[in-house]
């Protein structure tokens, strides 16, 4: 299928590095982009097949470099990294759903949140990493692997709440509310989730394009504080609208933000470790299946 609606590559060209020519159709301007910004941007999505192909063959032309465009052309290395962080993400997002049911007052900060909000910011770190080392398609994979398993998991879970238990069981009504609770909770943290973990990865991608793949804390801090405030207004307003007072949701909504704004500024550093560190792992496999 034919593309270039947006996009057009030109050519490469050479100085210190190999970049790609790209004219942007809608001006007519010139861009010049490193190869791999260009695999990990959405200009890649609109190119056609043959500069799909000619983009590889200069990536592939170095044995140093790590591609991460096409499932099949991943190492196993890499693959394990994409395993890891995929099943942390869907682990820590049922973990969130589940217990996103109970609020908590923490009274020396006078915040009311559930405690999900301990967890669900590592999410938006480990999408940083994603987009940092995988690009924006494998980012929103992961995404929506995540969410449907969790739809699956809770979708079990009401399933077993119709079943008939015991009449000598105590917790019976307890159980079937508290999935309700879960079902409730579901819709709220996946309208949220979908929303939100898309809005991040996109600026991240935006921002990385913008920067020229500079100042990676600019790009984590701008997305993740974007897609927190936005996370916290839909979980918050659609999880207890009608459950708690408006004001006690304001609280939740603040409370939520600056937990998530503080998980945002401390989780640069992680991020910039687990860059070096990945690139480190993943280089240390191309050499050796090079010699």
């Amino acid at each position: 299928m034919e593309h270039n609606t947006k996009y057009k590559l030109l050519g490469f060209e050479r100085s210190d590095v190999i970049k790609a020519n790209i004219m942007v159709l809608a001006t007519g301007k010139y861009i010049k982009i490193g190869l791999p910004d260009l695999e990990s941007s959405e200009i890649t999505n609109d190119l056609n097949r043959d500069e799909i192909k000619a983009l590889y063959r200069r990536m592939y032309g170095n044995e140093n470099t790590v591609t991460s465009y096409e499932l099949g052309d991943r190492h196993e290395r890499s693959w394990y990294a994409y395993l890891i962080i995929s099943i942390a993400m869907t682990v820590i997002y049922i973990l969130c759903t589940i217990s996103g049911v109970k609020p908590i007052h923490i009274p020396l900060v006078n915040f009311v949140v559930p405690p999900a909000i301990f967890f669900y910011p590592l999410t938006f770190i480990f999408v940083d990493i994603l987009n940092e080392f995988f690009g924006l398609r494998m980012a929103r994979r992961t995404i929506l692997i995540s969410f449907v398993a969790n739809v699956l998991f809770v979708a079990g879970l009401w399933a077993t709440s119709l079943l008939p238990g015991l009449a000598e069981w105590e917790l019976n009504e307890s159980y079937s509310a508290f999935v309700t609770s879960i079902v409730a909770v579901l819709f709220a943290s996946s309208c949220a989730y979908l929303v939100s973990e898309n809005i991040n990865s996109l600026l991240l991608c935006k921002i990385k394009e913008l920067t020229n793949s500079r100042y990676l804390f600019i790009r984590v801090i701008t997305s993740t504080v974007i897609a927190s405030a936005i996370d916290s207004v839909i979980f918050c307003t659609l999880a207890f609208y009608n459950v708690l007072s408006i004001e006690t949701i304001k609280t939740m909504i603040m409370s939520q933000f600056i937990i998530k704004l503080a998980y945002a500024i401390i989780g640069v550093g992680p991020i910039y470790a687990t860059r070096e560190l990945f690139r480190r792992y993943i280089n240390a496999e191309n050499k050796k299946e090079c010699v």
